[in-house]
């Protein structure tokens, strides 16, 4: 299904919904039949619905999605769709509808199953969001709880570095092409084949575009059992991800300082708005045990005997 894949995606005028319709043919018909309406106008006029000139640039595009699998091939980047065995769970029920018809990943796929926490936060968060953002991550980190962000400076990069200098694991969701991934220096050496995944809905070259942010944020929820939101503006990516979470009814945590900063001025909406505070100990750190009890009451896998959910402690200050 691999090519057949590459030629929705690379073709012109080929949008998401045909693509769709593809996978669900593959589904119903088998990956053979659908990989040979992709040689047919006809056929993919006829089982497809796109269009005469559409379903010629499907045809057309058979040689780069030949080049393009080759260089996924070559990069160890693997190819999943809704309706193969290795889609997360997870993101199908959460998304429904809206989950991503195909995912391009690379690393630990069986970080897909683990329980997940999922970080938003501003790119020029201040020194103490980002404190924090380290201190959340290293703790879930350390209670084997993945760590789901989207790659990007300031908080993302943050929570990705805290978990693995922690020993833990950590998703990084990208707004680009799985090709135009690049592993960051502050990053880097603490990389290993087991203590992360890079997942992609997006064409495989596809550069950074804004656009796409809202996309991947609502990959980043599906793919978590909760959302920590650290630090958001009254505007932007972060306040669109902590809307489409509440929207989506899946459970924000929201850091609560005494005087938010211009970083932090939209936090007391989202928790006027039903996010929970998260508000530090005496020692500023972050108490964590109302996310770990909702980790484990969301997680897809089969909880542990004790129903892995630690003693809750009670939150004292604001940070």
């Amino acid at each position: 299904m691999i090519h057949p894949i590459l030629q929705f995606i690379q073709a012109k005028g080929s949008g998401e919904a045909a693509l769709r319709r593809l996978l669900s043919y593959a589904v119903t018909h088998g990956e053979d039949a659908a990989l040979a309406i992709c040689s047919s106008a006809h056929s993919l006029e006829v089982e497809i619905g796109v269009k005469p000139d559409v379903a010629q640039n499907i045809l057309e595009a058979k040689s780069a999605a030949f080049k393009t699998a080759d260089e996924l091939d070559d990069q160890g980047v693997r190819v999943i769709w809704q309706g193969s065995s290795g889609y997360p769970e997870r993101l199908a029920k959460i998304l429904q509808s809206d989950a991503p018809p195909v995912l391009f990943i690379h690393g630990n796929q069986s970080l897909f199953d683990a329980p997940g926490v999922g970080f938003c936060g501003s790119r020029k968060a201040s020194e103490k969001g980002l404190s924090i953002t380290g201190r959340c991550a290293m703790q879930l980190a350390k209670d084997g709880i993945c760590i789901v962000s989207g790659c990007a400076h300031g908080v993302d990069m943050a929570a990705h570095k805290a978990a693995m200098e922690n020993g833990g694991t950590t998703i990084f969701v990208l707004v680009e092409g799985i090709l135009r991934f690049q592993r960051k220096r502050e990053i880097a050496d603490l990389l290993s084949a087991s203590n992360h995944l890079v997942v992609s809905q997006f064409p495989p070259c596809l550069t950074w575009s804004g656009r796409n942010a809202m996309k991947r944020n609502s990959t980043i929820i599906g793919l978590s059992d909760a959302m920590i939101l650290v630090e958001s503006g009254l505007t932007g990516g972060t306040f669109a991800a902590g809307e489409e979470t509440l929207k989506r009814k899946r459970p924000l945590f929201v850091m609560d300082f005494a005087e938010p900063g211009p970083s932090a001025e939209a936090n007391p909406h989202f928790i006027e708005q039903g996010g929970m505070p998260v508000r530090g100990n005496r020692e500023g750190v972050p108490s964590l045990d109302k996310v770990r009890e909702v980790v484990a009451k969301q997680s897809w896998r089969t909880p542990s005997p004790d129903g892995g959910v630690p003693g809750t402690q009670h939150l004292i200050p604001h940070f």
